[in-house]
C-alpha cells in the first residue's frame, strides 16, 4: 500500500471530532532519506533524532487542532509514492474534543 492511500485509511479510521494527530513514515531504504525531507518539507515533518521505528513525525490538523492541513500532508506523501520512495505509514496519538479559546473579551 502507497504512503497516500495509508493516510487515507487512517483518516477514514478518526473520530469526527478529531483535532490533531501524529503520522509516522519510516523508509525502506535509508538512502533516500535527503530526498524524502524534501518531499515532506511542505508538510513540516520532523526528521527524527535519535533511533526510532520511524524515519519523519507529521502532525496533521484538522479545523480546530495545530499542524499541517491532511490535505498538505497527502500532497506531500504522494510525492513520495511519485519518485517510488516506498516505506510505511501509520499514525500515533489522536486528539480529539478540542475547540478553540474564545476570543479575549477585552483588547484589539
Amino acid at each position: 500500500m502507497s504512503h497516500a492511500e495509508s493516510f487515507d485509511a487512517l483518516l477514514a479510521e478518526l473520530p469526527s471530532d478529531w483535532a490533531f494527530f501524529e503520522c509516522y513514515v519510516a523508509l525502506d531504504d535509508p538512502t533516500w532519506l535527503n530526498e524524502a525531507r524534501v518531499a515532506l518539507a511542505r508538510a513540516n515533518a520532523r526528521p527524527t533524532r535519535e533511533p526510532a521505528d520511524h524515519d519523519f513525525a507529521i502532525t496533521v490538523a484538522n479545523e480546530h487542532g495545530h499542524g499541517a492541513r491532511s490535505g498538505v500532508v497527502r500532497t506531500a506523501l504522494r510525492v513520495l509514492d511519485a519518485r517510488g520512495i516506498a516505506g510505511r505509514t501509520w499514525s500515533g496519538n489522536v486528539a480529539s474534543d478540542l475547540r478553540p479559546a474564545p476570543h479575549h473579551r477585552y483588547g484589539p
